[in-house]
């Protein structure tokens, strides 16, 4: 499929690209989170990384909350679309509308996900921490959680899709910059809070 593919509006009124799915895993993830804050708000690591969590937690809360409302939107617009018999000007801008929200709604949902896994690497690091004390082999565990992500998109059908996407170069940076402060933590340069 070539990259100036752009789905029509027998695509949109066809349901091509359903967002049932989207909207399920987005609702699920709203749900963890708020039961992983929650949880750690009880008994939260005396070593720290309470505070980060849940500013991490929180953003991709409010980013899932706009991936359903941008479905939602979605949806209601193709069932605008659906209605129009000739106006093929108001059926292009609708179309046009609807490739943002498209676009939007995976850059919110891929923006949950990177910081909801991230709350995960940090809030499982500070209790092992916690528990056991500096180990290095604690200091593994984020590592060892980030390359199981990144292993499919190296070697499976995410390599050849978008590997070299301005997206997913983001997604990598992002990710490296939060290992670099859990390493800052482990050896005490910083603190995570």
């Amino acid at each position: 499929m070539s990259k100036e593919y752009k789905l029509s509006e027998s695509d949109y009124t066809a349901g091509v690209g359903s967002a049932g799915p989207v909207m399920t895993t987005a609702a699920a993830l709203i749900g963890a989170n708020l039961v992983v804050v929650a949880l750690a708000w009880d008994n939260p690591p005396t070593v720290g990384g309470i505070v980060t969590i849940t500013f991490l937690m929180m953003i991709s809360f409010v980013a899932f909350i706009d991936v359903l409302h941008q479905l939602m939107r979605a949806e209601y617009i193709i069932s605008r679309l659906r209605r129009l018999e000739s106006d093929e000007e108001a059926k292009e801008k609708i179309i046009l509308e609807l490739g943002q929200i498209a676009k939007w709604s995976r850059f919110m949902h891929i923006t949950g996900l990177i910081f909801t896994m991230i709350a995960f690497w940090i809030i499982s690091y500070k209790y092992l921490i916690d528990i056991v004390g500096y180990y290095l082999i604690i200091l593994l565990l984020p590592f060892i959680l980030f390359l199981l992500k990144w292993l499919p998109k190296l070697t499976g059908i995410e390599k050849s899709v978008s590997y070299k996407s301005r997206e997913t170069i983001m997604q990598l940076i992002v990710e490296i910059a939060f290992l670099v402060l859990i390493c800052l933590d482990f050896f005490k340069v910083i603190v995570i809070f």
